[in-house]
Order: C-alpha cells, then structure tokens, then sequence
C-alpha cells in the first residue's frame, strides 16, 4: 500500500479524534485535502535528484493524535541565544505549542496584546479568531498555479500533494498575526524542537499575516534532541506567509538537525503592492532536508530577497526548490543560494522565476554558487527562468567548483597554514548570503556559527541543551 493511501486511511479512521483536538476551521478543511492528496499522490519530479516523499513517507511513524503531552523540562525549552538581540521566545515540540507560562524563565503570552499582535497557538487562534484564520489558513497551501507549462505540474503535483497532507492531519501550530500598522520592535524566535523515542512525524504548521503598514522580523530555530541513538523523527512542516500592502517581513529559519531527521518543509508567500520580505534559509547541520519555496509577487512594486546557504558534511543531504511568480508589473526578486559540501554530502538546487505577462519592467535575479571539498561531494543544479513581459532586467546562473588553488597557494606563502587558508575561503565565499540577513546581531551570530562548523567544532548556538544529547 502506497504511504498516501496509509495516511488516508488513519484519517478516516481516526478522524473524530483528530478533530476533537483541533478547531473548527482546522477540521472544515481536512475532507478536501484528503480528496487532494488521493488524486495526487506524493510524488517528486521524474527529471530531478529529490528526497523522495513517497520513500521518506513509507516508515512507520508515531503520530500524536490524542496531543499527549510530551515530557518536556525548561531544559528541553532551550533558548538559542543571540548576543545583543532581545527576542521574543515561543516554543514548538514537534508539532505542539507549547506556552510558555509552562517555561519558568520566560513571561507568558501566546494571546492577544493590546495592539491586537497574537503570537502563539495555531488552535487557540482558530478558535479565539475563527474568521481572520478561515480567510487566511490553508488559502495558498491548497492554491493551483496554472502556467500551462507540462514540467510545472510536475513540480506543482509533488507540492500539494505534502501540503495536502499536512492539512489532513494537521492539529496545531504557531501563529504570528500583526494587524494593518502596527510594527514589532522585538524579533519573535520560535524554537522548533522535535523530541521523542520512537520514530515520529511531526505534522507542523506555521501561518504568518502581516497586515497592511505592518512590519516584524521572524527566527525559526529548527532543532532535534536524540532520546534514541536510532529514532528517525520526520518533520512535515507547511508555512504561509501573507504580506499586506507597504509590509514589511524578514524571515530567518536556521537548521541543525542530526543525521536521523527528515524534513520535508513548503513556504508558501504572498506579497501585495510595494511590500518587502526578505527570507533566508540557513542549515548547518541536517539529515535528509528538501526545502520548497513559493513566492508569489501578486501586485506592483512588491520586493523580494531570497538567500540560502548550507554546509554539510558526511552523508547530509539538502535540496532547495524555489519558484519565485511575478505577477505584476515593477516588481523586483533577488535569490542567492551557497552550498559548501564536504565528504559524501549531497545537494540540489532547483530554483524558477517565471515572468507572467504584463509584468513589465521586472528586475528579477537568481544565483546559485556551489563549493564541492571532496571528489565524493555532488551537486545538482539548474536554474531556470522564463519570460513572457517586456522591458525586464533578468539573469540566472549557477557554477560547481572547487577552492581557488591560486588563492590557497598565495595564502600559504604569506604563511597561513593550510587549514586556516582553507578556512578563510570558505567562509569569505559564504560572506554575502550571511549579509543577506537584515537582522544584525542575528548576523553575526550566523557568522561565528558558521565558523565553528568550518572548524569542525559543535554548530549549537549557545546554551542550548541539545547538544548533550548529539
């Protein structure tokens, strides 16, 4: 029996206690997913090196339908400290809010303040603000793209059918609501934990509203805790992001995962007139990750920044799909993406802008810049772009190489060892993704992570209890 049908079965099985721990507007949308999910499948594309759903799918994996509470200390709650930014910290184990009124060491919320910003529960929120969540969750996880175009649906089909998935099961999540003017001095950092020990997926949820005029800065922090030296833990993770009129939004997901985690993540995001968004994609560590990203500039002026970076090592495997859609005319996109693979790593990039007709005067960019340190090293890269307006300013590219030997020789002649030089390298190759974050402290704190992963050394932010663990 296919992993689709599997799932389809334990929902319809098991639907009435998946609704009773979930909110109204979560379970209105389950039938239709699992109507989408049967008539698409999970699939990934037939010319490309993907994870595969269909395999990473088929295990047998503990689901927390009853929303058992997992045991959890205030040092499971770890915080990823980031010198001289002031966060405002919300957890997530596996795929369950977790308030924080339970960590001793944080104030609580999780609920509306005055200002009419909620950040918190995913369930609280539907059921506390059933109408704002109904016009906005699950409107572009479910979302068909037409462009006519055979290779498109490929791609399109293997996303709704995990989106899909994800809706049919999904019980919880996070949410960061900001209403029309209102602008977040503080960064909102959600810790993201995956925590068990047996094998396990997490069905997560993210659903960010920016109204119009409204402004916030958003950290993901992606990690896993090994109970069990052989626990596979899966994470299925969709995020919608809806950016109002003149809003502005940086969203930053940082990974470190070990080697038994797979993730399967969407972000899906819509922009309207003159709004801004940066979004960068950051993984140290990781097991099996493949990260979609849809974008859509739906009206003028809308603005876009999309970086990713990863390093890995052993046999750690990432692949990044992006699909930047210009709608509307005067709108700008900026992508950037850096692999440096060491030992047996493997990784892919897949990266299509598509300049619909009628968006004149596009300025839309994509670069993908890749290190391989090791014969053994592969990666796969192909960027595309397709143009259908006039007067537009468009480039891609994309190079596989390795250190610049010329380099590395002038800098030992000056005396650096080798290892240092190499070092240096690598890291002033990361330098403008990691200046892609808008974010300051959050910047350079990714720089000296950056660096003790280049040495070799433990990639944990600091105080974090994980690493006990690993």
């Amino acid at each position: 029996m296919s992993a689709e049908k599997q799932y389809i079965e334990l929902y319809r099985s098991q639907r009435n206690l998946i609704d009773e721990h979930a909110a109204p507007v979560l379970n209105a949308c389950r039938e239709e997913a699992a109507q989408v999910l049967e008539r698409v499948g999970l699939q990934r594309p037939k010319d490309f090196s993907h994870v595969d759903p269909e395999v990473a799918l088929s295990a047998d994996y503990a689901l927390n339908l009853a929303r058992y509470q997992v045991p959890t200390s205030r040092e499971d709650l770890f915080t990823c400290a980031v010198p001289e930014l002031s966060t405002q910290v919300h957890f997530l184990v596996n795929e369950q809010y977790v308030p924080q009124a339970e960590v001793s060491h944080v104030s609580p919320s999780g609920i509306a303040t005055d200002e009419g910003v909620f950040c918190g529960s995913l369930r609280t929120f539907a059921a506390q603000y059933p109408d704002v969540a109904a016009r906005y969750y699950n409107k572009l996880a479910s979302q068909r793209t037409d462009t006519g175009d055979v290779r498109s649906a490929s791609y399109e089909a293997c996303s709704l059918g995990e989106s899909a998935l994800n809706t049919m099961l999904c019980q919880d999540g996070f949410v960061l609501y900001v209403p029309q003017g209102v602008q977040l001095d503080k960064t909102v950092q959600l810790i993201s934990l995956l925590r068990s020990v047996d094998d396990m997926m997490a069905v997560q949820r993210l659903l960010i509203i920016l109204e119009d005029d409204a402004r916030a800065n958003l950290l993901v922090c992606e990690h896993a805790s090994k109970l069990n030296e052989q626990v596979v833990q899966l994470g299925l993770q969709t995020v919608e992001i809806f950016v109002g009129q003149r809003a502005t939004l940086d969203f930053c997901s940082l990974e470190e995962h070990h080697e038994h985690v797979i993730r399967l993540g969407q972000i899906y995001v819509r922009q309207e007139a003159a709004s801004n968004v940066a979004i960068g994609l950051y993984a140290l560590t990781v097991g099996q990750t493949r990260n979609r990203v849809h974008i859509q500039l739906a009206a003028p002026d809308a603005q876009t920044q999309l970086y990713g970076m990863a390093t890995l090592d052993a046999e750690q495997h990432l692949d990044n799909i992006t699909f930047i859609d210009h709608q509307a005319p005067g709108c700008t996109s900026n992508e950037l993406f850096k692999y440096v693979l060491d030992d047996k790593a493997r990784g892919s990039f897949l990266g299509r802008i598509l300049v619909r007709e009628g968006s004149d005067k596009t300025d839309a960019h994509q670069t993908d810049r890749n290190l391989c340190l090791t014969p053994e090293a592969r990666m796969v890269t192909r960027p595309e772009l397709e143009i259908y307006a006039d007067d537009v300013k468009c480039s891609h590219g994309a190079t596989v190489g390795q250190l610049d030997q010329q380099a590395l020789f002038y800098m030992r002649t000056r005396g650096i060892p080798e290892a240092e030089a190499r070092l240096l390298l690598m890291f002033a190759f990361m330098g403008d993704v990691i200046d892609g974050i808008r974010i300051e402290p959050l910047r350079d704190r990714l720089k000296h992570l950056v660096e003790k992963r280049f040495r070799g050394e433990l990639s944990q932010c600091r105080g974090c209890a994980v690493s006990a663990a690993r």
